[in-house]
This record gives C-alpha cells, structure tokens and sequence, in this order.
C-alpha cells in the first residue's frame, strides 16, 4: 500500500510541475502575442504618417502636424509596452539581459557565461501568470489499487 501512496504522491508533483510549465507557456504565448499586436500596431501607425506626409508633399502644405505628432507619440507607446511585456517574458522564464551583452542568463548568475562581465545584483519579480480555464478546472491524479493482476512470468507460462 505504501507503494501506492508513494505513486499517487510523485504522480501528484508530477502534475504540478507540468501544470506550472504549461501556464508558464501559456503566458509567454500570451505576452508574445501582445508583442505583435504591438508591433502591427506600430506598423499601421507607420503607414498612415507616411500617406499623411506623402499627402502633405503632393498637396504642398503642412497641415496635421498635430495628427503626426500624436501618431508618433503613439508608436513611442507602443515601443514602450513592448519592452515591459519583453521584461515580463524574461521574469517567466527566470532569466535576464547580461548588462554587456545583452545574453540570456540564469537570474541567480553573478556573471555572464558569454563574456563574462559581472551582473549587478536584482530583486525577484512576480508575474501573475492567467491560466485557461480548463487548465485551472484540472484535478490531481488519483491511483487505484489493482488487485489479481498476472505478472509477466505468470502470463509467459500459459502460453
């Protein structure tokens, strides 16, 4: 019976280490997402300064520089986010940008396997990590005890 329970107990972390990595997959998938919805973002805001300046030149006035500036503006914003969910990326998958570099590292590193620059020391994060529902709707496994089963040298006997 301790057998069983020893089973039930490893099957148990078992799936509670997969189910920590799925959810960090899960939002590294999510937060890479945002990424280029950002990054279309900022290339729709691109196109459109281009056709208002090209607008501009084929009209021979300067009218809407207001309008250009808030679409610059914008992209600044758009990169700004990037960068926060970039960070957030690097906190799930417990790493960091070596200072020199800019290699991924191990947090806990005080110097960088790449070239070897020291790393100032950092403070530990936490991200808050959405899981899907299904995920969070998940129960632990369970072991049943079998009982009469033939062993293989019982089964090879028979035949």
């Amino acid at each position: 019976m301790d057998f069983f329970n020893k089973l039930g107990k490893k099957a148990s972390e078992t799936y509670q280490v997969t189910k920590e990595k799925t959810a960090k997959f899960s939002g590294e998938m999510k937060l890479k997402g945002k990424i280029n919805d950002a990054k279309n973002k900022i290339t729709d805001l691109y196109e459109e300064i281009g056709q208002h300046i090209y607008n501009q030149y084929k009209t021979n006035t300067e009218e809407g520089k207001e309008e250009i500036t808030a679409k610059c503006e914008e992209i600044s914003k758009q990169f700004d986010e990037i960068s926060k969910l970039e960070t957030e990326i690097l906190i799930l998958k417990d790493v960091k940008k070596c200072t020199e570099c800019g290699a991924e590292i191990n947090q806990k590193d005080d110097f960088c396997s790449k070239c070897g620059k020291q790393q100032p020391k950092t403070e530990k994060v936490e991200v808050k990590i959405e899981v899907q529902e299904q995920a969070q709707e998940a129960k632990d496994a369970e072991v049943t005890e079998i009982k009469d089963v033939p062993n293989d040298e019982n089964t090879n006997q028979d035949d």
